[in-house]
């Protein structure tokens, strides 16, 4: 096995044990049903993870198509348009967002163009979390070097106690600050330049400000992990703890779920802190005819349909267990070299231990060779 794979990289398996075709058809079916739920309004849909491709997913689940995204965005671009995130934090700090030696304004160009070039939607540039006060000669100069290369630039503002402080930010000093961003699309991308670049902020206030002109929207995730439908500690559900360590994310059951329909479901700790925020500023937007009241848990929010293509568990955990030991050997070498943080490691031998556990009760090959 190839401890040193790059994140970037996929694996030459040998068969295909998740039905990739299967997932496609699913999941656009889903956001096609999500837009139809909503009447032909606009639906704000938030892309979880990466936006045009999924080496991850296509690891723990051979057969996973990595431009599984690609394939369903680019089909839906006569009807879509893209925001894409950014935060006035990271341009000012210059956020290092991969291994080469490259500023966050060419970062952020070079995933623009790769957008346009594949789905073939020029996205707006959203600039979030503005401060006034702080450095903003640093954000207006970014601001117009991409209006210069002919990008739509729209302008949020900090906004003090979001999201908690309700109506400060349903008000003229919160989402009522920001630009209205002009869409005419009913399906809107909301994509980020990385973690913590306000898409969930974005989706609300846009939709804040479309009911302020009679303009009917509402909200939705696209997700892929955690796989909902799958235990607690199965594998591929591990695996996604592990790819996410360096920022904390742990999965969770979703309890609201099980409440509403006597059914379990797995969701991760985010999404699951931001589902109350959601519905309570939602509920003071929209009407009761809008889609997003009925929504009674987190992963009612979401569209998932992966795991509903895994054909072979076996292989998927055995995958997914080779997958938290790349991770933590990918965290360790970053350790050797000065950069990272032995919590993740540890973490990561937590995570193992457990797929270990889950896969030897269920007496899979954990030494089965896959490619």
């Amino acid at each position: 096995m190839n401890t040193l794979i790059n994140s970037k990289d996929t694996l030459p398996y040998k068969k295909f044990w998740f039905d990739g075709e299967k997932y496609l058809r699913l999941q656009k079916e889903k956001i096609l049903d999500r837009i139809s739920n909503f009447s032909g309004w606009r639906l704000y849909l938030e892309i979880g993870w990466k936006f045009m491709s999924d080496t991850h997913a296509a690891r723990v689940l051979p057969g996973f198509n990595f431009e599984s995204k690609k394939l369903i965005f680019s089909s839906l671009k006569d009807q879509a348009e893209v925001l894409f995130c950014v935060t006035a934090k990271d341009i000012i700090e210059n956020r290092q967002l991969s291994n080469q030696d490259v500023d966050f304004k060419t970062h952020v160009w070079n995933m623009l163009r790769t957008i346009e070039q594949n789905i073939w939607l020029r996205p707006h540039v959203v600039i979030n979390a503005i401060d006034v006060e702080d450095m903003f000669d640093v954000v207006l100069d970014f601001e117009k070097e991409f209006q210069r290369k002919n990008y739509r630039v729209r302008e949020r503002y900090k906004i003090n106690g979001y999201p908690h402080n309700v109506d400060m930010v349903l008000s003229e000093d919160g989402f009522g600050h920001d630009d209205h961003i002009p869409l005419t699309k009913n399906l809107i991308l909301v994509t980020w330049a990385a973690s913590s670049s306000g898409k969930l902020s974005t989706c609300l206030g846009q939709i804040y400000l479309d009911h302020e002109i009679e303009i009917k929207s509402g909200y939705a995730k696209y997700e892929t992990f955690p796989i909902r439908n799958l235990p607690l500690n199965h594998p591929v559900n591990l695996a996604y703890e592990a790819a996410t360590a360096d920022i904390g994310d742990f999965n969770e059951m979703d309890e609201l779920h099980k409440k509403a329909y006597k059914m379990d479901a797995v969701n991760y700790n985010r999404d699951i802190e931001a589902f109350p925020i959601v519905m309570s500023i939602a509920k003071k937007i929209v009407t009761h005819k809008n889609y997003m009241v009925k929504y009674q848990s987190p992963t009612d929010m979401g569209i998932n349909c992966a795991g509903f293509a895994i054909t072979h568990d076996d292989i998927v955990c055995i995958a997914s267990l080779q997958e938290i030991r790349r991770r933590k050997w990918r965290y360790q070498e970053m350790i050797n070299r000065n950069e990272g943080d032995q919590k993740r490691v540890e973490r990561c031998e937590e995570l193992e231990a457990k797929c270990m556990e889950y896969c030897n009760a269920k007496k899979y090959d954990t030494e089965m060779v896959l490619y």
